[in-house]
């Protein structure tokens, strides 16, 4: 569950960000973080979900550094009792902005899950801090994390074998992020897990993004789409009905009432009232620039 918020504090912004293709959009998308992180005065902590000496840390680290921020550590964790060590708790009480690189998920949350670390990520994002993950990333935010499930007879079959959910960080209990790289990029494959996740827990709102697509959630919960792509977003709270609870695992259910978006550079969603909208008209030429600015 996320941490209480202590009396004095908002909740820091919590961005998902798809996976990052392209050099250009990658500096962008970067540069969004690293202004709700603190821009020049950010201390950035790196939290890879895979083996610490993944090539792409060094890749976020350079960029950081050339950003000139204050500094950039890496949460190195090699197994669960140096999660609790009181140094590397100290490492996330100090970062102004958390970085969960792409990988393996369950292997971070393997880590992490239940440690003092984990315990001190929730916090940090309790008392303002930013919280980020990129492609795979992004599921470990959550509080029911996604995962692939059994391979499809068909990758657009709805069946309640197409995913599983473990306990994520919990940063976030109402979104739930599917980026599942064995799937593709294309976010029609993702329609049918996301249906497939509410439909087990209609509470839940499922979110999946395009390549260079990353969406942010304020503290008055309304989640902002940003990029060069779409955000697609599948909300239960008024499914009116399911057979997958009477459904075998490889056989196809029936879901009904579920909705259904896809939203662009600007436009938002309140999680509370379930409600899209589109952003106000801009008298500013559009150049393409802006879809990776600053939220």
């Amino acid at each position: 569950m996320p941490a209480p918020v202590p009396p004095g504090f908002t909740r820091g912004p919590i961005i998902f960000m798809g996976p990052l293709t392209e050099n250009l959009a990658f500096e962008r998308m970067m540069q969004s973080f690293w202004d709700e992180a603190g821009s020049y005065g950010a201390r950035i902590l790196i939290a890879p979900t895979a083996a610490p000496e993944d090539n792409q840390i060094e890749r976020y680290r350079r960029w950081l550094r050339d950003a000139e921020v204050e500094s950039v550590e890496l949460l190195s964790v090699a197994d669960r009792r140096a999660a609790a060590d009181p140094g590397i708790v100290a490492l996330v009480d100090a970062a102004t902005g958390i970085l969960v690189t792409d990988g393996n998920p369950l292997r971070f949350v393997g880590m992490l899950g239940g440690t003092p670390v984990a315990q001190a990520i929730r916090r940090a994002n309790a008392r303002g801090r930013v919280i980020c993950g990129v492609g795979q990333g992004g599921a470990v935010l959550s509080q029911h994390m996604i995962l692939p499930g059994a391979p499809p007879v068909s990758p657009e079959m709805l069946t309640p074998s197409l995913i599983r959910f473990a306990p994520g960080l919990g940063i976030v209990n109402r979104v739930a992020f599917d980026c599942d790289a064995e799937m593709g990029t294309n976010l029609r494959t993702h329609l049918p897990r996301l249906l497939t996740a509410v439909a087990y827990n209609p509470f839940l709102i499922g979110v999946a993004l395009d390549p260079n697509t990353g969406a942010v959630i304020y503290a008055n919960s309304t989640l902002e789409v940003f990029g060069s792509g779409a955000a697609l977003i599948v909300d239960g709270w008024q499914m009116e009905q399911t057979t997958l609870f009477a459904t075998v695992m490889d056989e196809p259910f029936q879901v009904s009432g579920v909705e259904v978006h896809t939203l662009m550079h600007g436009y938002t969603y309140n999680l509370d009232v379930h409600q899209a909208k589109a952003p106000p008209e801009s008298e500013i030429p559009q150049a393409g620039y802006e879809k990776f600015s600053s939220f």
